[in-house]
């Protein structure tokens, strides 16, 4: 046989193979294999080799039904990270490793009691109100109940599990977190000793303040002597304007206000000197979060501002609201979280605040300057966090490699390259379920 006649059957041999490989590429691309998009952004795979993907439990159809699935498992969850003898809850779980630390902490403990209360508002599940007793007395426990003591009213940090002993360390934002739960206990239970202890730890917040309305951020006992914080803390004084806010509406003292009106005109300040825009405190450079409690704060304290000061002079604090809520929104990203927050802690946070903008621009009169326009993207700002959240959040598809699937599930994890459950990344998605629930 010529050269000629084998290389021209070479040739057709080839484009044989090339008609060939291109239709079974075309019918597989054709196909309608099952995709994962829900799943990709949350597969988590071990460090030593890949889980094999098991086979996926039935999805939720609506978005809706997902969120409520993501409520009934939190819930599950935050049950999950009590102490079952002091009542305590802890601050971060270990997911990977299946393991807590020997520490309990109060404003964790707190914020879980909170997030509780939200779900019973949402659920009524009378189950919560049986454990109220015992996580209040634990509560209660980390309050300085000395007379004698300059931290009269203040509450513990932590309590240390192998030593049975209170941090020595009162930081602001503890009380003030604790006043919110006290104060929801008081109103579900009626017993006045959550009233009064909610009052002590406010008293312990005005001795903290400075004439200019800013809050020190903590005291604590260092090389035999008691120290104080000096720098200024967004966070911590967001979080004692809305306790301090949230006790005068409830126990009607005025000295509450009047400590809460120096922090709301100092924050008010630095909002004009920063020329309206994002403001900064010495602990972080400027970021969404510690705004996001400047917001929360301002719309706590707004509704107590005396009427008789003129309609113009209050809706100066609730113009704040909207317009740095607007800002921090107009800076979410393609993926759902906002630019400056990292976290699940920080974007979870920014959800539950905007749930509440939304809410707070519902109630307002279409005909002011604050009225109801553009209240829709607040919660569609919302909507794209919880299902970035979600994505981020362990469950029966992404947990097979870890020690203990059962007790990870429902927890919320830090970010892409730290696994762990902290705490307070479950209880802002939650309360942010909850709370726009109704509103979806």
């Amino acid at each position: 046989m010529s050269s000629k006649i084998k290389n021209l059957y070479l040739y057709i041999f080839l484009a044989l193979f090339v008609v060939a490989f291109l239709f079974i590429l075309g019918w597989v691309n054709y196909q309608p294999w099952p995709t994962f998009e829900y799943f990709a952004a949350s597969l988590i795979t071990a460090d030593s080799e890949s889980p094999e993907i098991p086979e996926t439990s039935e999805i939720p159809e609506t978005f809706e039904g997902l969120v409520q699935e993501k409520i009934e498992q939190g819930k599950e969850f935050l049950y999950r990270m009590e102490h079952s003898e002091e009542h305590g809850f802890y601050k971060k779980y270990d997911a990977v490793n299946d393991s807590f630390e020997e520490r309990l902490y109060t404003v964790y403990s707190a914020s879980i009691i909170y997030t509780f209360l939200y779900i019973y508002d949402y659920d009524q599940d009378e189950e919560i109100l049986k454990h109220l007793s015992g996580w209040g007395n634990f509560l209660l426990s980390m309050q300085d109940k000395d007379k004698n003591s300059k931290r009269y009213g203040a509450f513990s940090y932590s309590y240390f599990l192998n030593s049975e002993e209170k941090e020595k360390k009162y930081v602001v934002g503890t009380s003030a977190l604790s006043i919110f739960t006290l104060l929801r206990l008081y109103k579900i239970t009626g017993q006045d000793k959550y009233l009064e202890s909610a009052k002590l730890a406010g008293d312990w917040l005005i001795t903290m303040q400075r004439e200019d309305g800013v809050v020190k951020p903590y005291t604590r006992y260092s090389d035999g002597r008691w120290v104080f914080g000096k720098k200024e803390s967004l966070l911590y004084n967001g979080q004692c304007l809305s306790a301090l806010s949230k006790l005068y509406n409830t126990a009607k003292i005025q000295k509450y206000y009047n400590a809460a009106e120096k922090i709301a005109k100092h924050f008010t300040q630095k909002y004009e000197d920063a020329g309206r825009k994002y403001i900064v405190g010495e602990y972080r450079t400027k970021n969404p979060i510690s705004n996001s409690w400047v917001v929360m704060s301002l719309m706590d304290f707004y509704p107590h501002y005396p009427a008789k000061r003129g309609v113009r002079a209050s809706n100066y604090y609730k113009d704040i609201v909207f317009e740095l809520s607007s800002q921090i929104i107009s800076r979410q990203m393609q993926d759902g979280r906002i630019d400056g927050a990292y976290s699940t802690s920080g974007n979870g946070w920014i959800s539950e605040v905007m749930t509440d903008t939304y809410k707070f621009c519902l109630e307002q009169d279409p005909s002011t300057s604050s009225g109801r326009d553009d209240c829709e993207k607040y919660k569609e700002t919302v909507i794209d966090i919880i299902k970035w959240i979600i994505q981020r959040t362990y469950s029966k598809e992404n947990s097979s490699f870890l020690k203990n699937p059962e007790r990870a599930l429902g927890g919320v994890y830090w970010n892409e390259g730290n696994k762990y459950v902290r705490i307070d990344s479950v209880c802002h998605a939650i309360n942010g379920y909850t709370r726009i629930w109704e509103g979806l």
